[in-house]
């Protein structure tokens, strides 16, 4: 998995697809979207030249027409000043940040639930999210209704927890908090609060997360993370 601040991709490379998609289907001008919004502020801190781009503070983001072809993104300082900066020196080579240890972690301590709600299963299972019959296990992805970036930033919120200030230890399926007692709570709350349901793998790669307001309707199918 990677991770780009609270919001789990499968990889890089799902990612740097993913921005892609967006800059080609994203309205031209300003972003409004507090999410896009998010995400790009996230993109721009894993900039090599970030300082120099950010400069005295960042006032908004603007999905421009790139001056040879296709679209580009901007970012405008709240002095006015703008730059455009390359979504893809952002992520090529950029190691797993701290933070995002920290949600692996956390997701690698909640996977017995997902087991647990896999083991009851009795095939075939009706997929949550196309209907469709899942008839073999290898069909069968376990999904959050309620995405787990989601659900860990409202653990985060009620329990007044900064998890770029915590640290972990180990690496792989062995990579945990130093903290056990953040686990522990989370672990807590998962088991308490997480909706689990059965899908098919195809159906929950193509399911994407609505970040629209009631004035804007507009699906990003690009910058969502991982659903589940």
């Amino acid at each position: 998995m990677y991770w780009l601040g609270p919001f789990e991709y499968r990889s890089k490379q799902a990612l740097l697809a993913g921005v892609k998609e967006y800059l080609r289907t994203a309205p031209l001008g300003r972003e409004r979207r507090p999410v896009a919004i998010q995400k790009l502020q996230l993109l721009l801190a894993l900039h090599p030249d970030a300082e120099r781009k950010i400069g005295v503070g960042v006032d908004h983001f603007v999905i421009a027409r790139n001056q040879l072809s296709g679209r580009g993104l901007r970012v405008v300082r709240v002095d006015g000043t703008e730059e455009s900066f390359s979504y893809t020196r952002c992520i090529t080579g950029v190691a797993q940040s701290p933070h995002g240890k920290v949600c692996e972690a956390l997701r690698f301590a909640v996977l017995p639930q997902l087991d647990a709600f896999r083991a009851r299963l009795t095939f075939p299972v009706k997929c949550e999210i196309s209907g469709e019959p899942i008839v073999h296990p290898n069909d069968l992805h376990v999904d959050h209704k309620t995405p787990f970036w989601k659900l860990l930033a409202r653990f985060c919120k009620d329990q007044q927890i900064d998890l770029s200030s915590l640290a972990t230890t180990g690496s792989g399926m062995k990579l945990a908090l130093v903290d056990s007692s953040v686990t522990d709570a989370f672990v807590a709350y998962h088991s308490k609060h997480a909706e689990l349901q059965a899908s098919r793998k195809a159906a929950n790669l193509l399911k994407g997360g609505s970040v629209a307001t009631s004035s804007d309707s507009y699906r990003i199918k690009a910058l969502r993370p991982n659903s589940s």
